[in-house]
């Protein structure tokens, strides 16, 4: 008898059963839950530790995306949401987090997020998504599945990953706060 692996239905699809997969196996694990915030240090030895949460949802992923995957894992586990938010670009949860705060800091890290290589990338996305945590008072969502998705893609010769977000992240409208500030 032979198995044909059935194609997902949406676009999302897989991305989004991996990362519930993992929060329903390590939801009652706080140990598990710190080493995949370990994990996000980049460092070899906590790195291995996830795999085994990890690897066996991720056949036929080809094994360099694979660290893509197991990096936005470890940072869907630390920045824990109550829901799954609607889709959206990490662009978007970047702008929610620079129009909630005075500081250039947002925008600055997501300009030199933009010109990030892969290899590089996850100190200034950790980075971004631990002040995105910190805002408290102002939940903002991170969706997760198509991050992976951004990334796997990130070193297209075309970069169109970096155009639509820097798209999003700019041509997005002000909040009417800001639009007073910016008006003479």
């Amino acid at each position: 008898m032979t198995t044909t692996q059935t194609p997902p239905r949406n676009r999302l699809e897989r991305e989004t059963k991996f990362l519930q997969a993992i929060r329903d196996r390590i939801k009652n694990d706080t140990g598990a839950k710190a080493t995949f915030k370990r994990a996000l240090s980049g460092e070899h030895h906590h790195l291995r530790k996830v795999y085994r949460f990890t690897l066996p949802y991720l056949e036929g992923i080809h094994e360099r995306q694979q660290d893509i995957w197991i990096f936005v894992a470890c940072l869907s586990i630390y920045h824990d949401q109550d829901s799954e938010p609607a889709p959206r670009s990490f662009a978007k949860s970047c702008l929610d987090l620079h129009n909630s705060s005075e500081s250039k800091g947002p925008e600055r890290r997501f300009r030199t997020l933009l010109d990030t290589d892969l290899v590089d990338i996850q100190s200034p996305i950790t980075a971004l998504v631990r002040q995105i945590k910190s805002k408290k008072d102002k939940k903002i969502p991170v969706y997760y599945p198509q991050l992976i998705v951004d990334l796997c893609f990130w070193d297209h010769p075309d970069q169109f990953v970096q155009d639509h977000w820097a798209k999003t992240f700019w041509r997005a409208t002000l909040p009417s706060s800001k639009l007073d500030e910016a008006e003479p």
